[in-house]
């Protein structure tokens, strides 16, 4: 199988300096994708939220902070030595693993087999903010599991989508998954296996196709890997070590067909970003899509949009005795459906701010 290739994704592409070395070979290489990825590069979208000037000085400050403590725990976890001293632990741990995360605040873990095709084969030079210089660096597979656990985000901070609120629930998403993996990564060193984190700032392998073979939910339309009980709703961490467990496997409930039903997230997307149309990368089911569209939208709001997650019915909540039920039928997933249309419409947007952001009129200055 093909490997993932880190630099290929948009922002390693648009982290690219025109009239470098690296620029020139990358489009050389994917020379139809240069004029788009340059009318999104070195763009800061933070920088275009529809807010007063004494809402960004007040506010930004809540998350600014955020990569400098993902460093500290992430040089923490990678600088902790490994036990010489070896426990010796049975396959059938992994229960006991999966509890362990959860201790340390997963929402859902799964375990799954890494394979050579499961790593990137480059990193794409997304580290810098562990001063780590990486582009171009060839990953080499060292490890043989990986734990992989959701974080479910605030669900009145992603209602707000696209406002600053749901910058807000995906940043502190980041940090619960940087710290959860922080602190496993420690516990496995501890029992005498090595063991590496993959969070918002470094992966050596995308995360969505491990969460499905990790049977921790499947693939939607909008490309997010979508959980029975909350959608995606979730942000994705792992964790990579040598220690061999039991592993999961895929389970698919009829996401698929339900889709196909649904759109909704396709339907409310501004950019028009998402297709009904698949692809198929290493036997796995995606979805066409255009990130330089979606992107387009983080410019325009300042925030990461965050709409697609906001619209998915899972996200708000589906019975799941339906949901049990729903895998081959059609009935039930119209049923699903139309009790979703009934309480939300096409989709769940509450307008007013929320208690952390609001502002007295008089404070509201340019």
């Amino acid at each position: 199988m093909k490997k993932y290739d880190e630099r290929e994704t948009l922002f390693s592409r648009i982290a690219l300096q025109k009239n470098t070395k690296e620029y020139e070979e990358f489009y050389k290489k994917h020379p139809s994708l240069k004029y788009e990825d340059d009318q999104n590069r070195n763009r800061n979208f933070r920088e275009n939220l529809r807010k007063s000037v004494s809402f960004k000085e007040q506010f930004f400050p809540i998350i600014a902070h955020n990569k400098a403590f993902i460093k500290s725990i992430f040089l923490t976890a990678r600088n902790y030595d490994v036990n010489n001293k070896r426990q010796k632990v049975p396959l059938n741990f992994s229960e006991n693993i999966k509890e362990i995360t959860k201790y340390f605040g997963a929402t859902n873990v799964g375990i799954t087999k890494l394979n050579a095709y499961s790593y990137y084969s480059h990193s794409g030079g997304l580290s810098n903010a562990l001063n780590i210089e990486n582009y171009n660096r060839k990953i080499v597979p060292r490890y043989i599991t990986a734990i992989v656990f959701t974080v479910k985000m605030d669900q009145n901070q992603i209602n707000r989508a696209p406002n600053f609120e749901e910058l807000l629930a995906t940043e502190q998403g980041y940090l619960n998954v940087a710290v959860i993996a922080s602190r496993l990564t420690m516990y496995l060193k501890s029992l005498g296996y090595k063991a590496e984190q993959n969070n918002s700032e470094y992966y050596l392998a995308p995360l969505v196709p491990l969460a499905y073979d990790a049977g921790l939910g499947e693939i939607g339309m909008l490309n997010h890997l979508v959980t029975k009980k909350h959608g995606d709703n979730v942000r994705l961490g792992a964790v990579f070590t040598t220690l061999k467990l039991d592993y999961d496997k895929p389970e698919e409930f009829g996401l698929k067909e339900f889709c196909k039903q649904c759109t909704l997230c396709l339907m409310n997307c501004p950019s028009h970003a998402i297709t009904h149309k698949p692809r198929i990368v290493n036997n796995r089911h995606f979805y066409k899509f255009d990130e330089n569209k979606c992107f387009e939208m983080w410019q325009k709001t300042g925030t990461d949009c965050g709409i697609c997650i906001q619209s998915c019915p899972f996200t708000q909540g589906v019975d799941q005795e339906k949901v049990s039920k729903m895998k081959n039928n059609k009935k039930v997933m119209k049923a699903i459906l139309d009790e979703h249309f009934e309480k939300y419409g096409r989709r769940n947007y509450t307008k007013e701010e929320l208690k952390i952001v609001r502002m007295d009129d008089d404070d509201k200055r340019t």
